[in-house]
């Protein structure tokens, strides 16, 4: 068994059209009868094992022959260049089956047959790759077949930053049902490695990380039928020192780049480095804080107090129409302390009213002085009801008040009649956040789990230097603490390429402490196209919070909607982005045509058109699987609707907050779908006239029209391989080559390859 060891570079591209060295492995199997399209994926299950670099990716999948006979049908699954196959587990009537890996050139001419044959531009994404391909027959009537598949591979290392990928994007174009699981994808990775590990993230999945020490990192994710039309992308950074600073890049020649600054302090941290934080809880007594609601509230604050360390210093506020400390200061954690403040919160009651800037006010004097962390966690379920009440006014002078003591502000508010806007702004202008529950219960739950991601925190009053690279638009704008088991994201643009020191700094105590990385910020980076639209979403979240707390004005209105539609995301200016007056193509099944072509995807003749297999229910599992998609897009598009979202109260306004700080806070992709613009190939694309159009698109350029799947249209592809994302976008793409000639894919058009080769010159 060969294992291939090398420096890691793993992970996944999106939708959106990221362009790394690939690791395809979208398995198939195709029927060799004609008129049938690959079958569907039962499950599919990855599991891959990374040890210093080196990569072993292990694929268990089953396939579903719907029909009612047995069929004979070839398994193919695209491998990357340079791996090594490990083993293939296929046993048929007692006998295990052999395969064979075939080199690039072979391996292209199937798939230009097979995309011809599905009209599935998707399978575009294996064209420049090795195939491993095996026969397989019998594959049971209304029976399954099991397949398992293993190969390593030499992964990408570069400044620190190790790469894995597994595509999966087949199904993204056609929305094929056979690229649908019936049953579960779930993915995960073990990774081991000598040098310690800093980061651990993906821009295309919400990944679960469990890092027992700074050698090893396990994650994964779990999803039921699902659409499997996204590549799954993994970073992981190496390092040595407290705070590994890695650098992601996106840049294209002439204008400022893109960067993802990943920032992880160390897992191992002794007792003495933790820094001891001043907590002080600040909770609503008041009428409304129901039976339910209180007693939630207080289950929270015992969880919160049972998980002090022994260094922290902490105190609560209780506050109705009046306000009531547990102590004067704030106390040590000691185990008579905290068995005291069990016994003060045990007695809590509702009643009264409101007196927000008070109990603020009081929370704030618990500054300490000697730079320790202070964290103010604010609960409570309505709107400033005694003293200061106008909303403005109370925010400013909390924000005065605050500006020396630098002290975050958490809030938490429970259910629909209470002031969002200002719990936004309190929590915003201190560089902290803000949580919305719906009732106690869940207050309960998001409580405790905000107070296990900041109980040990190793450095505070966090900066972030990049002025060598002349960077700007830096999100977040104000810095986090960094805590440990934690990771801090930073996206931003830079104009000055070249190799510039990155320099961090923050105080454990009352010391202040600098780190100093020298990174590469490149005048021309193809790789990481994910960047610009990450750094876009956060970008629009921010200047929507400026919005929503400051009021509308043209010029953040226009800088939104500018945004909104180059990268295609939903806010109150673009949501009718969604309406043309060209339907869009309805993603749609096409594994079962209604005539079978004259050969089959190999080349071979037909022998005859054979009927079309009528597609069985399960098959529709795709349309059930992109249902929670498009419901989560019309939540967000709802809360995001109009530009009145300023101005909303109650339940509506809960939901405009948490969509905002999704966008403000967001470190993947999420489902870029559902939009009329898409980014492939380092272009933005508009539906447009029934085609996805080139934002720089010319009517007066040189144009030549190219006949969709035809030989021109494959020696495009070949001549021009950096347009492989754009031609995926479908049946109809208009794509300019130069600021004077351009490409338009069509139906009718051009089909001699040697056209596109002179148009080309």
């Amino acid at each position: 068994m060969r294992t291939v060891r090398t420096r890691l570079l793993v992970l996944a591209a999106l939708v959106i059209g990221i362009t790394p060295l690939t690791a395809t492995a979208q398995g198939i199997l195709m029927p060799t009868e004609p008129g049938l399209g690959p079958l569907q994926i039962g499950h599919q299950r990855v599991t891959v094992d990374i040890v210093d670099g080196t990569a072993v990716s292990k694929v268990d999948m089953t396939f579903h022959n719907h029909t009612n006979r047995q069929l004979e049908a070839t398994f193919m699954f695209p491998m990357p260049q340079g791996s090594a196959l490990q083993d293939f587990s296929l046993w048929m009537n007692g006998k295990k089956t052999k395969g064979e890996v075939l080199e690039a050139n072979k391996a292209r001419q199937i798939y230009e047959g097979i995309v011809r044959r599905m009209k599935d531009p998707g399978l575009l994404e294996y064209v420049d790759h090795e195939l491993f391909r095996a026969r397989v027959f019998p594959v049971p009537a209304n029976g399954d077949m099991r397949i398992e598949i293993a190969f390593s591979q030499v992964l990408k290392f570069s400044d620190g930053v190790y790469t894995y990928e597994f595509p999966l994007a087949a199904g993204k174009v056609s929305g094929a049902r056979a690229s649908t699981t019936m049953k579960d994808f779930t993915f995960t990775a073990d990774i081991k490695s000598k040098t310690a590990i800093k980061s651990v993230y993906s821009p295309t999945h919400k990944i679960d990380v469990r890092r027992p020490d700074d050698h090893s990192a396990k994650l994964g994710f779990e999803k039921l039928r699902e659409n499997l039309d996204r590549d799954v992308l993994l970073y992981y950074t190496v390092g040595r020192g407290d705070v590994g600073m890695n650098l992601l890049t996106h840049a294209e020649k002439g204008e400022p780049g893109y960067f993802l600054l990943m920032v992880s302090p160390k897992q191992e941290w002794q007792k003495k480095e933790v820094i001891g934080k001043v907590v002080t809880f600040v909770v609503d007594t008041s009428g409304s804080m129901a039976r339910k609601k209180l007693d939630s509230a207080k289950k929270a604050l015992t969880y919160c107090l049972e998980r002090l360390l022994p260094e922290d210093r902490f105190n609560i506020v209780r506050f109705s129409t009046d306000t009531e400390q547990f102590r004067r200061q704030p106390v040590k954690a000691s185990d008579d302390n905290v068995e005291a403040a069990r016994r003060f919160v045990d007695d809590f009651y509702s009643s009264g009213g409101t007196a927000i800037h008070e109990a603020l006010t009081t929370a704030l004097q618990d500054a300490p002085e000697d730079g320790a962390p202070h964290l103010v966690v604010f609960l409570t379920d309505g709107e400033p009801t005694v003293g200061i009440t106008d909303e403005a006014r109370l925010a400013s002078e909390i924000a005065t008040l605050n500006e020396k003591k630098k002290s975050r502000i958490f809030a938490f508010g429970v259910g629909d009649e209470l002031n969002a806007t200002l719990l936004d702004r309190l929590a915003s202008e201190s560089g902290a956040s803000v949580e919305f529950a719906r009732d106690g219960k869940e207050t309960e739950v998001k409580l405790s789990g905000f107070y296990n991601r900041i109980a040990f925190p190793v450095l505070s009053d966090v900066a972030v230097e990049l002025d060598g690279a002349r960077a700007f638009d830096i999100y977040p704008r104000t810095s986090p603490a960094l805590f440990k088991g934690s990771q801090m994201i930073v996206v931003g643009r830079y104009r000055e390429p070249g190799t510039h020191a990155v320099s961090l700094s923050g105080k454990t105590g009352a010391e202040t402490k600098k780190y100093d990385e020298k990174l590469k910020f490149p005048a021309s980076e193809p790789e990481h196209e994910f960047i610009a639209r990450l750094w876009a979403v956060r970008k629009v979240g921010y200047l929507l919070e400026q919005i929503r707390v400051h009021g509308e004005n043209a010029e953040l209105k226009e800088e939104v909607t500018r945004l909104g539609k180059k990268f295609g995301i939903v806010t109150p200016y673009t949501s009718y982005l969604v309406v043309e007056d060209t339907p869009m193509p309805t993603p749609g099944p096409r594994p079962f045509p209604d005539r079978p072509p004259r050969r089959d995807f190999e080349g071979r003749a037909s022998g005859g058109a054979a009927p079309a297999a009528a597609p069985p229910p399960e098959a529709f599992a795709a349309d059930e699987a992109m249902a929670p998609r498009r419901a989560e897009r019309e939540k967000k598009a709802k809360a995001l609707s109009g530009s009145s979202f300023s101005t909303r109260t109650g339940a509506d306004a809960i939901a405009t907050s948490g969509a905002i700080k999704a966008l403000k806070e967001e470190a993947t992709l999420g489902d870029a779908g559902g939009t009329t613009v898409r980014r492939a190939s380092g272009r933005t694309f508009v539906w447009k006239d029934g085609a996805w159009t080139d934002s720089d698109w010319k009517s007066g350029a040189k144009i030549l029209k190219v006949a969709y799947l035809s030989d021109a249209y494959f020696e495009l592809l070949k001549s021009q391989p950096s347009l492989k994302k754009a031609l995926t976008l479908g049946e109809r793409v208009r794509i300019m080559i130069d600021g004077k000639r351009g490409v338009e894919i069509a139906e009718a058009g051009e089909k001699d390859a040697a056209k596109v080769k002179a148009f080309l010159k």
